[in-house]
């Protein structure tokens, strides 16, 4: 997960499990550990002033294209969030619209290009990512429909709810006066 090869929680475990020659579930260490650990061994590849640099400016990415949408009632969440972020870690946002193509649509006409839509269905769903590279960090805003509004989601990482920020909580974590 470090090095990006593996996204997601379950699989990093299992290509982990087979490497080792193990296997069984109940060897897994939990999502919370893997975390911590991930944030840790970034820290020493990238350097504490490096992550703090780095968390910052993908923070201050967010809040842009969060202004943007903001009509769309756009999260931040994730590891730019938390700030434990590695190497390849991505700006992650939610935001709201019936079609994604108008978030798009509207991200295009601000100057974001090669904005991708990928339809994603997995255990938890399905979903609609918009995603791009911006300043060399990968954005991914996850779009949900307007009838999801008041669900917050369950973090796979704590199993508690997740934990986002609008626009006026990143204001304050960057310590920037609200408008």
């Amino acid at each position: 997960m470090l090095d990006g090869a593996e996204n997601e929680y379950l699989h990093a475990k299992e290509r982990a499990t087979l490497k080792l020659g193990i296997s069984g579930h109940n060897l897994f260490p939990s999502n919370k550990k893997i975390k911590t650990m991930i944030s840790l061994l970034a820290k020493v590849e990238l350097g504490e002033q490096e992550v703090k640099n780095r968390v910052r400016r993908m923070r201050e990415i967010a809040l842009e294209l969060m202004h943007i949408i903001e009509e769309n009632d756009p999260f931040l969440i994730g590891s730019t969030l938390s700030g434990k972020i590695r190497a390849t870690s991505d700006i992650d946002l939610h935001a709201y619209a019936d079609s994604p193509l108008e978030l798009q649509e509207k991200l295009e006409m601000c100057g974001y290009k090669d904005i991708e839509l990928e339809e994603i269905e997995n255990l938890k769903g399905y979903f609609m990512h918009l995603k791009w590279e911006e300043e060399g960090f990968p954005v991914e805003i996850t779009v949900y429909p307007w009838r999801n509004r008041d669900v917050q989601p369950i973090s796979s990482v704590t199993g508690k709810l997740m934990k986002r920020a609008d626009i006026v909580s990143l204001k304050r974590i960057l310590a920037i006066k609200p408008s």
